[in-house]
């Protein structure tokens, strides 16, 4: 079984953890909400259904070296940390990337494109699946997983909230630039996270105690190809994953759309996302009382519930009017959290019931499956949104949207993805796995192993 910290861990040790989330998150902003359907489009000059399928593309390759990533971490062995050892070589990988991703040269290709998204996403993958699954061996109750999960997902959420702050306070209050450019913005992104992605693992490596492993056996090949297979409550959670993320997909890649567009509220884009992330740090932990109540589980089904209602106010805001797209940001936000939270938490535990079925614990190849199917129904999912766009005739961000065009850009950030979500719900309100089962799940992974290390 996995080596894990006995009891709760310090706040001091929660914070560090989370924080290389913040910069990985921080660039998923430029990657979802700019770079897709506005800046390679409007500010490089590609056809936006060409970027589309182009990070549809590379969601796609991320979705295949997750769960590569996931198990050699799970197969390395290494006194520094086999979770570590990843994350030092694939910080360099990301940073040395995304500098030119998001500074493209003037008439960059679409080849140029796909060629450094590619490295990006691999050098991203190699920190961010071994830093996952690192949190899922530091505790094996199941309300501390849930805890860590929230550090984690509250930490992500406010690596989006330094996202757009970045853009206010270098371009506005320092430069004095009235509204930045979409290319500002990212430029100012790619700062960030080149200064705070080293920092922050550095610090979560002096804080953070290394969890080693204590499996019956190293897994091999064939453990990580029957992930799926075998452990019938990951699957399940897997395909109500992919279900959401699909959704959050499609409206991403509607947003910028709807807000810029739509509604005619450009001016207000920086505020939509701050306002956004601002509400999701401050509820986001609110989820972890929820899910100690109700069950990990029921949370995540309220939380899709939640986020479906946001979903759908949108189709009946005014246009030029900002406070009702704030209010339904805030419960948007609110229901994310949730949906972000409980999949690595109760992924976690179906990888006990895993181990319990097999001898063989593979964290880091359950989390980089779950981590694939983020990516990949993200990447999908904006592939989707562009496309349900051009259904109605939308081309990219210099026409001026007629009535037609308009009304199918508010379906498909509105009724499409909250549709979507009723399916998540319907998967897990019955999900085997609750607080009982999981203790009961514990003890026999315990006897066992009292029976295994007996003369």
């Amino acid at each position: 079984m996995t080596e894990v910290v006995e009891g709760r861990l310090r706040t001091a040790q929660l914070l560090a953890y989370a924080a290389p989330t913040v910069a990985l998150q921080a660039m998923l902003v430029p990657l979802y909400n700019f770079l897709p359907p506005v800046y390679y489009s409007a500010e490089v000059g590609m056809v936006a259904l060409t970027v589309a399928t182009i990070f549809a593309v590379g969601r796609f390759w991320e979705a295949i070296i997750d769960p590569l990533v996931g198990a050699l971490s799970d197969r390395t062995r290494s006194r520094f940390g086999r979770r570590r050892v990843w994350m030092v070589a694939g910080a360099p990988i990301a940073l040395v990337s995304a500098w030119f991703l998001l500074l493209p040269p003037s008439g960059a290709t679409p080849t140029y494109l796909l060629a450094w998204l590619v490295l990006f996403y691999a050098g991203w993958t190699m920190v961010y699946v071994p830093h996952q699954t690192w949190g899922g061996e530091l505790s094996a109750d199941y309300t501390e997983r849930t805890r860590i999960a929230g550090f984690r997902e509250s930490g992500a959420f406010f690596g989006y909230l330094c996202a757009s702050a970045v853009g206010i306070f270098y371009w506005i209050w320092f430069k004095g630039v009235a509204f930045p450019s979409y290319a500002q913005i990212v430029q100012s992104v790619g700062v960030f996270f080149a200064l705070a992605l080293p920092l922050a693992i550095l610090w979560c490596f002096a804080r953070v105690p290394v969890a080693g492993s204590h499996a019956e056996r190293t897994p091999g090949w064939g453990d990580l190809l029957g992930i799926l297979a075998r452990n019938a409550p990951f699957r399940r959670l897997a395909g109500a994953y992919l279900l959401d993320r699909l959704a959050m997909g499609v409206y991403f890649g509607v947003q910028p759309v709807l807000i810029s567009q739509a509604l005619g509220l450009q001016q207000h884009v920086l505020t939509v996302a701050i306002v956004n992330t601002i509400a999701a740090v401050l509820l986001a932990p609110l989820w972890v009382p929820v899910a100690s109540h109700v069950g990990k589980h029921r949370a995540y089904c309220i939380a899709n519930g939640v986020t479906a209602l946001a979903y759908v106010s949108l189709f009946f805001v005014p246009t030029a009017v900002v406070w009702p797209v704030l209010l339904a940001n805030v419960v948007m936000a609110f229901g994310n959290g949730g949906t972000m939270i409980m999949p690595p938490a109760m992924t976690a535990d179906a990888v006990d019931s895993d181990e319990l079925q097999t001898g063989t614990a593979q964290m880091g190849g359950h989390m980089a499956f779950l981590a694939s199917i983020f990516k990949f129904g993200m990447g999908l999912g904006l592939f989707a949104g562009l496309g349900f766009l051009s259904l109605f005739g939308y081309v990219d961000m210099s026409q001026v949207l007629t009535a037609e065009v308009a009304q199918g850009v508010r379906l498909g950030a509105s009724w499409l993805p909250a549709l979507m979500l009723l399916v998540p719900i319907l998967l897990m309100w019955r999900y085997p796995i609750d607080a009982a089962r999981h203790a009961e799940i514990r003890q026999q992974l315990a006897a066992r192993r009292a029976q295994q290390v007996r003369p």
